[in-house]
């Protein structure tokens, strides 16, 4: 690691997560190395992620200044930590003194206005119904008797456990949820599997819609942390203690607003995420307004 300092990138924004994970990190290494954000994990199995500020900010997020991001780094590049940054490669990260973001958003400013889920139900489907990948669970939500591009195996699965998930919101049980949660937890390839990132959705809708979202949230993630990814783990325990990824920050203000521009803007940039994980969490978040007693 040279010590030039022509690679130093300074820090924008933090997560409490993402200060927290600097200051009790030991041993890290890079999980996954892309384009716009990089994943570390450290001793405990937390995450935490350099992004670039186009990619934005989230629950375990070190967010790099507007046309900052460190290049050539791989699995195997080299990372020292310390409490207000990381050499990774030869780039020197700082975060001392960077400003903390807030991963929590009002979730209270959408509660209480049942007739704003009805409304958002309308935009959301419409928008998952002409941009939402074939081989997404977004088109069994959407459709649950049609024809699918999912793998039989993954299909078979998701048509047994969504119904059991959302019934179990709506009758309070939280044992079918765990049953249901488990079965969806870790189903499909990739980071965060499509199960996942419904569960994800869902858990937002939650929090969106109930004052009592907590117990149901934290049943979700017990039963599914344990059965997924590293890293898809983390999106789950994040979202059950409340946070979300701006993008879901925007989309809460448009509903709680009724702006029908800023929501269908807001879907529209959630869903390009991943190959289908946006659609995906989105599809969760529509099924929990659907299950919403009006």
């Amino acid at each position: 690691m040279a010590a030039n300092p022509t690679s130093r990138l300074r820090a924008a924004l933090i997560a409490p997560r993402a200060k927290t994970w600097l200051a009790q990190t030991r041993q890290a290494h890079v999980l996954h190395s892309f384009e716009r954000v990089i994943n570390l994990v450290n001793q405990e199995a937390e995450v935490l992620a350099l992004a670039s500020w186009e990619f934005g900010a989230g629950p375990f997020t070190l967010l790099l200044e507007n046309g900052s991001f460190p290049s050539g780094i791989q699995v195997d590049s080299p990372l020292l930590v310390f409490e207000n940054g990381f050499w990774i490669g030869d780039w020197l990260i700082d975060a001392e003194g960077t400003d903390l973001w807030q991963p929590t958003p009002h979730w209270e400013s959408t509660r209480n206005n049942r007739a704003n889920y009805k409304w958002a139900h309308g935009i959301i489907t419409a928008l998952l119904e002409e941009h939402a990948p074939p081989d997404s669970l977004a088109r069994l939500v959407l459709n649950p008797l049609g024809t699918f591009a999912l793998p039989a195996r993954i299909q078979q699965s998701a048509e047994q456990n969504i119904p059991m998930l959302f019934s179990g919101v709506a009758e309070g049980n939280l044992e079918a949820l765990r049953r249901a949660s488990k079965s969806l937890a870790g189903l499909g390839p990739g980071l965060t599997p499509a199960g996942d990132d419904l569960l994800l959705g869902v858990m937002h809708g939650l929090w969106a819609t109930r004052p009592d979202a907590a117990p149901f949230t934290d049943a979700i993630a017990r039963a599914a942390t344990p059965r997924t990814h590293v890293l898809s783990a983390a999106w789950l325990t994040a979202a059950s203690a409340g946070e979300a990824a701006e993008p879901w920050h925007d989309l809460l203000a448009a509903l709680a607003a009724h702006d029908k521009t800023q929501l269908e803007a807001s879907v529209m940039r959630i869903l390009p995420t991943g190959h289908t994980s946006g659609a995906d969490a989105l599809a969760g978040f529509l099924g929990l307004l659907q299950h919403t007693p009006l």
